[in-house]
């Protein structure tokens, strides 16, 4: 029979690398501890092992800055990203031209911000200039705080990581390693499957890159990083040939095909619960566990048994009720208490996760 080759031409494939953080589970850790709702528990654990004044003055630097989401992006440029007391070093000892740079989003030149002298009003013009402009969340957060002493601002923040990770962080890494090889492990698996394009949209939902920025320095790299202390799903920093993608190192392929049955699942209990006639037969069958059956319902709340029969069936297509026979004539119901006590907890994994 005729050999037929397919070549399959897959350049993004060549420009991928994965690498993992403690440099960025640090920064992204202290923004969890300001939104504990997405890792309740070891939110409760950092906190209880926290100093209260480290606490404050976590609220007062990161608070204002989207809880610190602002600051992430001087990691980009650090080479060992597991030196951690060398990264803080770094940022304390930045020239604050090149600190600006990095809180502006990379997108302003250095060379403007240098000619800016760092003054509130030139930044915001050289800001103005930019096509890039619109998505800079620097327009939302209180810039001239960091411009009146950018020195002192930079030591603020050092200090403040510096501190964090002597009293507490540095001694979660080895809890950390595990979680971010089974990130890399389920991310390699999409590579070899899906090819680099394939990879990269399963990741970011992007069915392609960004335009380069500047427009002069093309992708060269794009680099998968897992996060076990993510608070989003992914986050995705591009620019100057590089396209670094923090993904969140549980949401794996098994992990997102629960999330979405645990959405499915919600909505059919949801769904079967929204109706008044259907509460009521459902409160019958709670009260009287194991005792109702279609026609008691039916006279009891003077409905037809067409009816009952129809919502029974809901109910227990819902996984609300179970039917049980007595005496192998008579159906009667139970209450399936499972499906409304972890309700909660389905919603709040398919809107967190």
């Amino acid at each position: 029979m005729p050999l037929e080759v397919i070549e399959r031409t897959d350049p993004l494939a060549n420009l991928i690398r994965f690498e993992t953080s403690a440099v960025f589970e640090m920064l992204i850790s202290l923004n969890i501890l300001l939104t504990p709702e997405r890792r309740p528990d070891w939110c409760a654990q950092a906190r209880a092992a926290l100093a209260p004044d480290l606490l404050a003055e976590l609220e007062a630097v990161y608070g204002p800055y989207w809880n610190g989401f602002f600051f992430f992006e001087l990691a980009l440029d650090y080479p060992d990203h597991h030196d951690v007391p060398g990264f803080i070093q770094h940022v304390r000892t930045m020239p604050p031209e090149r600190f600006v740079f990095y809180m502006v989003g990379r997108i302003v030149p250095p060379e403007v911000i240098v000619g800016t002298g760092l003054n509130v009003e030139k930044l915001s013009a050289a800001l103005d200039a930019t096509p890039y402009e619109q998505g800079c969340i620097c327009r939302e957060v209180p810039m001239e705080a960091i411009l009146t002493d950018v020195p002192g601002f930079q030591a603020r923040l050092a200090n403040l990581w510096q501190r964090y990770w002597d009293e507490f962080f540095h001694t979660q890494i080895p809890m950390l390693r595990p979680h971010w090889e089974q990130g890399l492990q389920d991310k390699r698996a999409l590579l070899s499957r899906l090819g680099g394009m394939g990879l990269f949209e399963h990741v970011t939902g992007r069915s392609e890159l960004m335009p380069p920025l500047p427009p002069d320095h093309p992708v060269r790299e794009v680099v998968f990083i897992p996060i076990f202390l993510a608070g989003s799903p992914v986050y995705m920093f591009y620019g100057y040939g590089n396209i670094t993608v923090l993904f969140d190192s549980e949401r794996t392929e098994a992990r997102v095909a629960q999330i979405a049955q645990n959405k499915e699942r919600a909505l059919e209990v949801l769904k079967a619960l929204s109706d008044s006639s259907r509460l009521d037969i459902l409160r019958l069958i709670a009260q009287q566990e194991g005792r109702m059956n279609g026609k008691r319902l039916a006279a009891k709340l003077n409905l037809s048994a067409s009816a009952v029969s129809r919502h029974l069936a809901q109910l227990r297509d819902a996984g609300v009720i179970v039917e049980e026979t007595r005496d192998n004539r008579t159906i009667t119901y139970r209450l399936q208490r499972e499906a409304l006590t972890s309700l909660p907890d389905r919603l709040l994994d398919f809107l967190f996760h």
